[in-house]
């Protein structure tokens, strides 16, 4: 486990170091440092507009609070801008209560095309902007802004990848303007009024990401379509596009990141090995337990093997009425040792046993007379043995 922990700790930190290469991948995701995220642009703009803010509601969710706030003004970033009927709804209802609504996308949704009436048109091929900003022979369009494209009031030099697209000749239902053209004239942008608000279409969305701000060029040029809602704080939405239906968690940035995605993943699997490994049962040796010696007995024996050799046959008649006396209130509870037995204690044991209790009678008080005096010649020794052995052998035959 250890050598695993530092193989993937290894990993991390190799990956965390090694060059970084950027991805040209639009998100217009407040959290994406990337070219066309909008870490960058978000963070301008919240020093720059006033009452700046980045939420994941949608329209329907705006059109349904309080009618009497006072108007704002809503921008929307996406490449591609997913409608249903619902939005296409609230987003009307935004405008005639005097909102003003941005969308900078380069599809629109199919529902509001048919409603303003108008299209799109996509240019030319052009190459991978991956590969083009590192061409040394690359080249810059011109983009004109303002009104009238023979006199603009500012000319952006982009490239070609940042206005692929443009708005179709096509008369809309409702009044409008261009505000942007590209070289050939085209509308980039335009402002169309609906009720008491202005709806603006703009077709140039990378414009608002990163890499437009950063682009010393053409830093102005979001900031000069924005300024057209000035006066009213600025909200971007990120309900729709590939923000849709996209989880609020807080593991999103962080997946987000491949080093901190690859530091989660080793985590993951780290555990999971952990618990793999320790969730086997640890089986111990059952150690054998042996029935203890009778030691009581053994020490018997040594004493009277000893009194045997110095044949003190006094002594061993009294160690054997100890054991006796002692066997006897364990297997019984009656106490021969507690003075001299009455005939009720006889008749117990006798009854335990199946002995004649005038036999029990003599052999205890014929021992009890030896043991005081210490004389037991061998002959009376192994009688007196042999009795208590008896009574021992019928107690325990019970």
């Amino acid at each position: 486990m250890l050598l695993l922990g530092v193989f993937l700790l290894f990993v991390f930190v190799t990956e965390y170091l090694s060059p970084h290469e950027f991805s040209w991948k639009p998100t217009f995701d407040r959290n994406d440092r990337e070219p066309f995220g909008s870490y960058v642009f978000d963070d301008v703009a919240a020093s720059s507009v006033e009452s700046y803010t980045v939420t994941d509601k949608s329209f329907f969710q705006f059109a349904q609070e309080d009618s009497a706030s006072p108007p704002r003004a809503f921008l929307l970033t996406e490449d591609e801008v997913r409608f249903g009927p619902a939005d296409v709804e609230s987003l009307y209802k935004l405008l005639h209560a005097g909102n003003q609504v941005m969308i900078c996308a380069k599809y629109f949704p199919q529902a509001l095309e048919d409603t303003l009436r108008f299209e799109t048109e996509y240019g030319s091929y052009l190459p991978d902007m991956k590969q083009y900003v590192y061409d040394s022979a690359r080249q810059r369009d011109s983009i004109f802004f303002g009104a009238n494209p023979c006199n603009p009031t500012h000319i952006y030099e982009v490239y070609p990848q940042l206005h692929p697209v443009y708005f179709a000749e096509k008369k809309m239902r409702d009044s409008s303007e261009t505000l942007v053209w590209d070289k050939n004239k085209r509308p980039l942008a335009k402002r169309v009024f609906i009720g008491k608000g202005e709806l603006f279409l703009v077709s140039t969305p990378l414009m608002f990401t990163n890499y437009g701000i950063l682009d010393g060029r053409n830093a102005s040029y979001a900031f000069r379509l924005l300024s057209c809602m000035k006066g009213k704080p600025l909200v971007r939405t990120e309900a729709y596009g590939s923000h849709a239906g996209k989880a609020g968690t807080p593991l999103r940035y962080v997946l987000s990141e491949p080093p901190l995605r690859w530091a989660v993943y080793s985590t993951l699997v780290l555990l999971i090995l952990f618990m793999i490994f320790t969730a086997k049962r640890r089986q111990r040796v059952i150690p054998v337990v042996e029935t203890p010696p009778n030691r009581t007995l053994g020490f018997m024996q040594l004493i009277s093997n000893l009194y045997y050799q110095k044949h003190e046959n006094g002594e061993i008649l009294k160690m054997k009425n100890l054991y006796f006396c002692d066997s006897v209130k364990r297997l019984t509870g009656i106490d021969l040792q507690d003075g001299v037995p009455d005939e009720a204690t006889f008749m117990r044991l006798s009854e335990k046993t199946g002995i004649s209790r005038d036999v029990l009678r003599t052999l205890i008080k014929d021992i009890n007379i030896a043991i005081y005096r210490s004389e037991a010649p061998d002959a009376l020794l192994k009688t007196y043995v042999d009795g208590m052995n008896g009574i021992l052998h019928s107690l325990k035959m019970t």
